[in-house]
């Protein structure tokens, strides 16, 4: 995404720009690096590359000559300065960035132990040996410094039990199913991101993060691919989706709601867009039980979430999810932004908060973050120890998955892994969004990586933003095993849409029928993915639905392993065991 780009070069400029900010003496060693720097900068009006060079002259700067602290109005200043002069954004766009996110930033800096060079190892700019090598994403420094900050779970923690509720005796969601008993549907939606500024005939290509607001061209009524999609395409998506309330069990609203105005937002807005979203879902289905996850766009500025300054976030969630959950649900959500459901008596759901794997939530980099008591992790295992003592099957749901292409931490992942592979006997299924992709995940037991243990889903974006059709899954669920038995992908062309004034969504594949598979079970899925890395037939399938994109690309040999290995690649580690690095 375009945002993670932009934040990760305010990170850079941060740590670049400092001197400029400073009155001290710089060293020889400092004024190379300080040369370089505004070499990359203003050579030939290019702007600068987010490179692990670039990075690593920035670290080389701030390790080199901060002396003193700078106040926060002379880092914006001189970031401002390096950021206009680089040519990489607009200058409103520098400025709105840098007044949102350099605070942050600062404090957590001011707070952590790490290395500005650690940095561009744990943003995985860098390898884990700093060399610029594109192929590598290594994340050395988040396997060394953050992996401690999850206080690794113990794997067993009843004996905690009082420190949570008892679920026993909770009421399930669902009372009435709307199938023959056996076989149900479940819908899962994600990353709407409608823009209520988009304006039909306004100009996709203005320079902006996010365009369609303003000037002159070709946005049209409906859409366009280079921008976030209006609110009116949003109400006629769910008059198309209100055709299948009578066959829906029950919805999965995997969050980012807010558009990609990431230099213009506030909390005011963030909490219009779940709101109005909120409204919509209720209004079009009062009878289906609806399952949300909190999404990066909705917190501000984005990605960035800590308590107790993102209370307000868990307040409102609070407040837009109450008319699906209990009571108790309600309350963890208000603490904690997870909460946990029973679906119905054997089938439980786990809404994770993904903020905590967000690389890009720089208060993820405070060590002490995320430990103490009540944290996430031993949630996560209490629930599922209490289901497992339940004779109860769990649906985990979230934002950000694990893999590669999430700029996801690998010490959630990790964790996350571990989770998974001691549960996998009642886990099944993991429902995710964030990265826009139609891409699958599968996890193997952490001690060999042979042993297939769950599967991850991330469905597309509802969003057309960054040349994505619209979309939409559907989940074919077998009640009598708890199982998912198959998926049915569906789009909408834009491009059509805008021609005719009608948009219609049609069904791209079904899973077992694109795959020729027998079931969805793990076992399946990773039979899939090892064929993938030889079969170019059975990959180009996956690859012309990755992106579901108007813009068809090729995708050669090296293409091809990256994207299988990202597959099998929850942490940056085993992708790059995948991979070859």
């Amino acid at each position: 995404m375009k945002s993670i780009s932009i934040v990760l070069l305010v990170l850079i400029g941060l740590l670049a720009s400092v001197c400029f900010s400073h009155e001290i003496l710089i060293t020889e060693k400092g004024q190379k690096s300080l040369e370089r720097l505004d070499k990359a900068a203003l050579q030939h009006g290019e702007g600068i590359q987010l490179s692990c060079d670039v990075c690593q002259i920035g670290a080389s700067l701030l390790e080199d000559f901060i002396k003193k602290n700078a106040s926060l109005t002379e880092i914006i200043k001189g970031l401002s300065d390096l950021c206009i002069a680089s040519k990489e954004e607009q200058p409103e766009v520098c400025t709105g960035i840098l007044n949102n996110y350099v605070p942050i930033i600062v404090d957590v800096l001011i707070q952590s132990d790490f290395t500005p060079s650690q940095l561009c190892g744990y943003f995985k700019i860098c390898s884990i040996t700093g060399s610029s090598e594109s192929s590598s994403i290594s994340n050395s420094f988040d396997n060394e410094y953050r992996q401690d900050s999850f206080l690794r779970p113990t794997m067993k923690v009843m004996e905690k039990k009082s420190q949570y509720k008892d679920l026993t005796n909770q009421e399930p969601l669902v009372t009435k199913f709307k199938g023959n008993g056996t076989i149900g549907y479940i819908l899962q939606i994600s990353d709407v991101h409608f823009d209520p500024d988009y304006k039909v005939g306004s100009n996709p290509n203005c320079g902006r993060p996010l365009c369609c607001r303003d000037g002159v061209g070709a946005a049209g009524p409906i859409g366009h691919y280079l921008c976030d999609i209006p609110f009116s395409t949003v109400e006629l998506i769910f008059q198309h989706l209100a055709t299948l309330a009578d066959q829906l069990d029950f919805i999965v609203w995997t969050g980012d709601n807010p558009p990609h105005n990431v230099w213009e937002q506030s909390q005011t807005q963030q909490e219009m867009a779940t709101a109005t979203l909120a409204q919509v879902i209720q209004k079009t289905f009062p009878n289906t039980p609806v399952l949300p996850s909190l999404g990066n766009h909705e917190a501000y500025p984005a990605d960035q979430y800590v308590l107790p300054n993102s209370q307000w976030l868990l307040d409102s969630l609070y407040t837009y999810w109450a008319p699906w959950l209990d009571a108790d649900a309600l309350e963890l959500v208000k603490e904690r932004g997870y909460y946990t459901s029973l679906i119905k008596p054997g089938l439980r759901v786990m809404s994770l908060n993904t903020l905590e794997n967000d690389m890009i939530n720089f208060y993820n980099l405070l060590p002490t973050y995320l430990k103490g008591p009540n944290n996430q992790s031993d949630w996560m295992i209490n629930t599922l120890e209490q289901a497992q003592s339940n004779g109860e099957k769990v649906l985990i749901i979230g934002h950000i998955p694990c893999t590669v292409k999430s700029a996801s931490t690998d010490g959630w992942c990790t964790m996350y892994e571990q989770v998974v592979d001691q549960f996998s006997d009642i886990i099944i299924g993991q429902l995710y969004g964030h990265t826009h992709y139609d891409q699958f995940v599968v996890f193997s037991d952490v001690a060999t990586h042979t042993k297939p243990t769950g599967m991850n889903y991330i469905v597309p974006s509802m969003t057309t933003y960054q040349n994505h059709e619209p979309g939409y899954r559907i989940y074919e669920f077998d009640y009598s095993t708890n199982q998912i038995v198959n998926f049915y992908q569906y789009h909408a062309n834009i491009t059509e849409a805008n021609e005719s004034g009608v948009l219609n969504f049609q069904l791209t594949y079904s899973a077992k029928e694109l795959y020729n598979m027998e079931d969805l079970s793990p076992t399946s899925w990773t039979k899939v993915a090892n064929e993938m890395k030889t079969n170019s037939t059975m990959f180009n399938d996956y690859f012309e639905n990755l992106s579901s994109s108007p813009n068809k690309e090729s995708c050669d040999q090296a293409c091809q392993t990256k994207w299988v290995c990202q597959i099998f690649g929850i942490t940056s580690s085993e992708f790059d065991k995948c991979y070859g690095v």
